[in-house]
């Protein structure tokens, strides 16, 4: 209640006792205090007296009333008092106001004309002082103290919360990531039954992690700043991972029950495509929905993530790639497949089968020349030319850059024998198709490529075959057969064309027919296509899109991703078949990693004739007659196409300082040797190369497919 303030000298109120905390809240000071200089103090000095029911007066001194601060911009600071209403003499003279309990020392005297300031007052320990009254600071402290505990308690409990659904979201999570894999093994093997009780396991665990990584907590924790980066990354993983199980995996599951990959190879000359066009829908979408997921994973900043947290990550984004590969070459497959075999209407291709006898960038010389036509999953053979028929032409069938002309000459546009000297499949493709055009007059809707290797392969798979003359062709005697002994042999070229042409047909009709292992035969062909011995091109844009950046293009690029892509490419220089007898090793070694992120890389080339000692004595058709180069001995022009934006620093032959002759083709630089060796005779080239900035993945070395050769090796890049 207020209470109605009298006027005059002394106020007299009656109040209960707490009302003794008369002052401010935020300092309890008693302003009954001594004088220093000895001056009157008290009533008399300008102070009011409260008369309290029970207890001894106490005065107010208005010279210590407490006023709001003020801030820098002028408004009152929010400290709140309570008012003390008090009347003050006049600094001319003050009111006698006494208590006989003050004694002579509180005598009324007149407040001084010049006032009072605050060196008036004594706050030393010889002034007679009140105590202080510390309770509500101490109730302030526990306060204090109680709310820290609080907010300790809630910190505590916010971070186990966390830290147990993390423990227990990493165990689904790696649980999952392992079920991924063993689904992708088990569809890919065909074992339908087992990959729907493993994808209704990983389903469970991907919920949980997803439920695991998104409580309150887990908001709460993505928005401290030193913790923020890693708790995004994880509740990524998660709904990636969920994402995937509930959406792109049985989606895929249920295309495998329509699609049978064993069954994309013939049957009786037909291939069914009534399920691939049946299962399209579902494999693209799906195929839509892993790259969407591999994407979310990329754009995670591995660099930025705790090593608890960017291994599993690593990992996970290696498995997620793994299974895009697989999704992005079935949909390619079902939107290709049946387009490409006529469902649309009849097709016709050109199959040229090259000879790595005689060496060419993608492979050999092509040999043979046969015509196919395609129409509703039936599959036949029209005709068959010889390379050799199919030259002469006056002019390039198409016009040929700068580059080429230096780098292969006319021939790579007039003869069919010679459209593969460059290791870009696409252009081959465009130069065979323009060369039949001219030489034969009608249009193909495509080409595509195959070599000894892949024959043999298939051969594993189909099992033997029986050309006319009763001979047998297997998977073991195949290479050394087409390649070697029809040339030691048999002397008249024509014939050799004409077995050569007998072994090709006999194996295309073994797969037409769907003999032997039809899972095996696809298994057979796709393994050719990642050793660039099968290709395949398309005339129709749309379909070459889609061919684009898969094995089967055949595409010379210099890089893929941040991978930088190296070509060590042959072509023959003996205008002979004595290239069977050279083996070709290549080893990539990746060096430091530079400051632009580009990588210094050293490439070396081993080449050995393996010819025998009286190799001069084979028949010419294998050794030449001659005169380009020594009977007996081999040449070959080496070519080293450089990572896109890179370059060749340095080339060694023999640990010698050599050059190269030096040019750009297809917008990547490109240096080329030659080199001719006897028999047994040794050749090591090496190049010091440094790749275009941004390219730090592992280096990919594409070579020349050939008859003695094994698979290039490269190292891990030098910027991990």
């Amino acid at each position: 209640m207020a209470a109605n303030w009298p006027a005059g000298p002394l106020l007299g109120v009656s109040r209960p006792s707490p009302w003794v905390r008369w002052a401010s809240f935020d300092q309890r000071r008693n302003p009954i205090e001594s004088r220093r200089d000895g001056r009157a103090s008290g009533p008399a000095a300008g102070f009011r007296t409260w008369q309290l029911d029970g207890h001894e007066p106490v005065s107010c001194d208005p010279l210590r009333e407490r006023r709001p601060l003020r801030s820098a911009h002028g408004t009152a600071n929010r400290r709140y008092h309570r008012r003390v209403d008090m009347q003050v003499a006049g600094r001319g003279g003050g009111t006698d106001v006494t208590h006989p309990g003050w004694g002579t020392q509180w005598s009324a005297t007149a407040v001084p004309a010049d006032g009072i300031d605050q060196s008036d007052l004594d706050t030393s320990p010889r002034g007679q002082r009140v105590r202080r009254r510390r309770r509500p600071v101490r109730h302030a402290l526990r306060r204090g103290l109680l709310c820290a505990a609080l907010v300790l308690a809630v910190l505590i409990t916010w971070a186990t919360w966390l830290g147990v659904d993390a423990l227990h979201a990493r165990g689904e999570l790696k649980t999952a990531g392992k079920q991924v894999q063993i689904l992708q093994e088990q569809v890919e093997g065909g074992d339908r039954e087992a990959a729907a009780s493993t994808l209704m396991s990983l389903q469970h665990h991907a919920e949980v992690a997803r439920t695991d990584t998104h409580g309150p907590a887990w908001v709460a924790a993505g928005a401290v700043p030193w913790l923020g980066v890693d708790i995004r990354a994880v509740q990524t993983v998660s709904e990636v991972v969920d994402d995937l199980a509930t959406g792109a995996l049985p989606a895929l599951l249920d295309a495998t029950s329509l699609v049978d990959p064993t069954k994309l190879t013939p049957v009786h000359g037909r291939v069914d495509l009534a399920p691939l066009v049946k299962a399209a829908p579902k494999v693209v979408a799906a195929n839509s929905a892993v790259m969407a997921a591999a994407a979310r994973l990329d754009a995670i900043d591995s660099g930025a993530l705790v090593p608890s947290v960017a291994a599993p990550l690593a990992d996970l984004s290696a498995q997620v790639a793994k299974v895009a590969m697989t999704t992005a070459t079935a949909a390619r497959a079902v939107q290709l497949l049946p387009a490409m075999l006529g469902v649309g209407g009849p097709r016709q291709y050109l199959l040229l089968v090259q000879n790595n006898a005689e060496q060419r960038a993608t492979g050999g010389e092509v040999g043979q020349v046969i015509l196919l036509r395609a129409e509703h999953g039936v599959v036949k053979v029209l005709e068959q030319r010889s390379g050799g028929d199919l030259s002469g032409l006056l002019k390039p069938a198409l016009a040929l850059t700068t580059g080429e002309r230096a780098l292969f000459g006319d021939g790579l546009g007039t003869d069919m024998r010679d459209v593969t000297f460059t290791p870009n499949f696409p252009r081959s493709g465009a130069l065979a198709r323009a060369i039949w055009s001219e030489k034969v007059g009608t249009e193909v809707d495509g080409v595509l490529s195959i070599d000894p290797g892949t024959l043999a392969d298939v051969l594993g798979a189909t099992g033997p075959v029986t050309l006319p003359t009763g001979q047998a062709v297997t998977a073991t005697n195949a290479l050394g057969l087409l390649l070697n002994t029809v040339y030691l042999t048999i002397a008249d070229p024509q014939k050799q064309d004409a077995f050569f042409a007998a072994t090709a047909a006999s194996v295309f009709g073994a797969v037409v027919d769907g003999r032997g292992d039809r899972a095996a035969t696809v298994g057979a062909l796709a393994s050719a296509a990642r050793e660039g011995r099968l290709m395949v091109w398309s005339a129709r844009p749309a379909e070459q899109a889609l061919l684009a950046g898969t094995v089967l293009s055949g595409e010379a690029v210099g890089a893929r991703g941040d991978s930088p892509v190296i070509g060590v490419y042959l072509n023959d220089g003996t205008a002979a078949k004595i290239g069977y007898y050279l083996r070709t090793d290549v080893v990539a070694a990746s060096g430091r990693c530079r400051l632009d992120g580009s990588q210094a890389v050293t490439v070396t080339v081993t080449l050995t004739s393996t010819a025998p000692a009286n190799a001069a004595d084979l028949p010419p058709y294998v050794t030449g007659d001659g005169r380009v180069v020594p009977k007996g001995e081999v040449r070959t022009n080496v070519l080293i196409y450089a990572p896109a934006g890179g370059q060749v620093k340095n080339v060694r032959v023999n640990s010698g300082v050599s050059g190269g002759f030096v040019q750009s083709e297809g917008g990547l630089v490109v240096v080329g040797r030659t080199i001719q060796l006897r028999p047994g005779e040794q050749a090591i080239i090496s190049y010091d190369i440094v790749t275009g900035k941004g390219q730090t993945g592992a280096p990919i070395v594409r070579v020349t497919p050939g008859a003695a050769q094994k698979a290039a090796t490269s190292s891990p890049s030098g910027c991990t």
